[in-house]
């Protein structure tokens, strides 16, 4: 499996990069960084990472997923205002690859228009707010996989998150 981790390229949550690398290493996923600019995106707390790929140019047939990373800069940078991130939210999902959003990656992946009737996870106010703005079904579960969008509360359930990603969508 091949996913690609959407990174803010400054304030995005450092230990929510460190949990997926972590769990997507012990199950063999291979992970690309990505973000609105190449090179290096900083954390809220001080990490660096390399983005690898820019948004503009990803192909969603390159990948198997697509994970939109949580953290304070997809607020102060308005990550859900990126017309080419929501765009290329929408081609993952019409090419029928999993989409995935972590606490308020979410409002990333209801901005994209593409959560209608579907149950998404337990989230702050706002995003929940953003949430139902656009017909999804806010729930009180951690983790929620509905089709091919898979959401979470927050890093604190990245490792039952990477067991929906790799589980049969028929079984969820």
């Amino acid at each position: 499996m091949k996913v690609a981790v959407i990174l803010a390229p400054r304030d995005f949550r450092d230990e929510t990069l460190s949990q997926l690398k972590l769990y997507f290493s012990k199950k063999d996923v291979e992970t690309k960084l990505a973000s609105t600019t190449l090179g290096k995106c900083f954390g809220a707390h001080g990490a660096v990472a390399k983005s690898e790929l820019e948004i503009d140019a990803m192909n969603p047939l390159d990948f198997d997923a697509v994970v939109v990373a949580d953290g304070p800069g997809v607020d102060s940078l308005k990550m859900f205002d990126h017309r080419p991130l929501l765009d290329l939210i929408k081609l993952f999902k019409e090419a029928n690859k999993a989409v995935v959003g972590i606490g308020n990656g979410i409002k990333v992946v209801a901005r994209a228009n593409i959560i209608k009737d579907m149950k998404i996870a337990e989230a702050d106010a706002e995003t929940k707010k953003l949430v139902e703005l656009y017909r999804g079904k806010p729930t009180e579960e951690h983790v929620v996989r509905d089709g091919g969008i898979i959401t979470a509360s927050s890093n604190d359930d990245i490792p039952e998150l990477v067991s929906a990603m790799l589980s049969d969508p028929e079984e969820a």
